[in-house]
């Protein structure tokens, strides 16, 4: 039995320490971490998603598995993970639509900014504008007068609304002049697979149109990034192939729901730091056309601060409405 007065010194010491004895045994090996992806599987989220898994989980000595939940431009998968338990146990394939599109073109069911906790970039890229093989569209200056020619019945498919590739065709819109009709998806794998069957013309995809375009099912007609890209060397920018000032860069991260305690985050960017150089996953999401990168949870939440102002600026200027 303890006397009074030390049960007085006792108790504020028992309250600071709870917290760090709660977290102490993250991750618990019996529980399985959900890296939440918000598209189908086949996608370049998916791609990211299956390519880390099994590292990450040699990292954390846990198993990580994947979930899929498509839909609504990753609205779907997002909300869920803003409403999960900050816990450690469920992480989100962060996609810049959820968290730098979404906010700007409608009221959403959870704040990008407030709801979650910033972790990583893991990838950079850029999106591709392909058209399918038996198109007549060999390069943009062909694409650009057919487009013409179409007098506004010319259209794009994207892997959803407010998804970076409705992006990328709004802004390629925009600096052109042109019209074209937007068609909707549930992720990029079943816009890929239109395009591919002439249902469609063309899309601005993300990187998964790798292998479909060194097979010759696609054709690669640009990238979006200000430079060319190291994944796609043969392919030029759309500024330099006739689009001055075209400039958008994809990106993938990694966040968890917000009140996720620091010293969880601290051990996820530490292990994600780690698969993000290792050589032969670098390698691996080359194949997929993406660049592998880290940083810091502070970084990345700037990041996401910068691009919420520099694609509302867009959405504003070229008139693009929600759902």
């Amino acid at each position: 039995m303890f006397p009074p007065r030390a049960l007085r010194l006792l108790v504020p010491l028992l309250a600071f320490l709870t917290p760090f004895a709660a977290h102490a045994a993250w991750p618990d090996a019996s529980r399985p971490i959900r890296l939440v992806v918000g598209f189908p599987a086949g996608g370049g989220a998916d791609a990211l998603a299956r390519a880390i898994a099994p590292a990450l989980s040699d990292q954390l000595k846990a198993n990580v598995i994947i979930d899929n939940r498509p839909g609504a431009g990753g609205l779907i998968a997002t909300d869920m993970v803003a409403k999960s338990a900050p816990d450690g146990y469920t992480l989100y394939v962060a996609t810049p639509g959820s968290f730098t599109i979404w906010p700007n073109l409608r009221k959403l069911n959870y704040d990008p900014q407030k709801d979650f906790a910033p972790i990583s970039v893991l990838v950079t890229m850029p999106n591709v504008l392909v058209t399918g093989a038996d198109t007549p569209y060999k390069d943009i200056q062909g694409l650009l007068a057919a487009v013409r020619s179409a007098n506004g019945k010319f259209s794009y498919a994207s892997g959803g609304n407010g998804t970076i590739g409705q992006i990328a065709a709004e802004q390629f819109k925009m600096l052109t002049g042109l019209q074209m009709q937007h068609v909707p998806y549930k992720g990029t794998t079943p816009a890929l697979t239109d395009v591919m069957g002439g249902i469609v013309p063309i899309t601005f995809s993300d990187p998964s149109a790798k292998p479909l375009i060194a097979s010759g099912k696609l054709r690669a007609l640009a990238v979006t990034t200000a430079t060319r890209s190291p994944q796609f060397p043969g392919v030029p920018t759309v500024a330099e192939a006739g689009v001055p000032g075209y400039d958008v860069t994809n990106w993938y991260g990694l966040v968890a729901p917000a009140g996720t305690p620091p010293d969880v985050v601290a051990q996820l960017n530490k292990a994600l730091v780690k698969v993000m150089a290792d050589p032969e996953i670098r390698h691996r999401l080359a194949i997929s056309g993406m660049d592998a990168t880290s940083d810091t949870p502070q970084q990345f939440a700037r990041l996401l601060s910068t691009e919420r102002a520099k694609w509302g600026d867009l959405i504003r200027k070229a008139g693009i409405q929600g759902d």
